[in-house]
């Protein structure tokens, strides 16, 4: 039991939400220290700690993708091109794109609910 508590402390200090310049400037002695802490603590509590990291670590991914999906589509609507829009007078071309747009975002939407799901049972789990 004891060594399961060790590696579940490992674990939690690896996925643990820091900075990197903490990280880098660590010393060991508090390494060390946040260790014999985290041995006096249940091993319930160390694992809700654990998934509440790898939570924060899984929304701010999901805020990445986010974000680099925002700056794609403002590259796409870039590309749109006025003799495109000029050739089609009946904007098919323009409303082809659109669609093509809002699938992808509805199909994200699903992906981020879906992913969301999964987290939480995974919550539920091991609560």
């Amino acid at each position: 039991m004891e060594e399961i508590k060790n590696a579940l402390i490992d674990l939690y200090l690896g996925v643990k939400v820091r900075k990197l310049s903490e990280i880098n400037n660590m010393p060991d002695e508090l390494v060390v220290e946040e260790e014999q802490i985290l041995k006096k603590l249940p091993v319930l509590e160390i694992i809700n700690y654990i998934s509440n990291s790898i939570e924060i670590l899984s929304e701010i991914k999901a805020q990445e993708k986010y974000e680099e999906k925002i700056l794609e589509d403002e590259e796409k609507e870039k590309y749109i091109n006025k003799n495109d829009i000029e050739n089609d007078p009946n904007g098919l071309k323009l409303y082809e794109g659109m669609l093509i747009k809002a699938e992808s975002d509805i199909r994200n939407h699903i992906r981020v609910s879906n992913y969301y799901i999964i987290l939480i049972y995974i919550y539920l789990i091991f609560r």
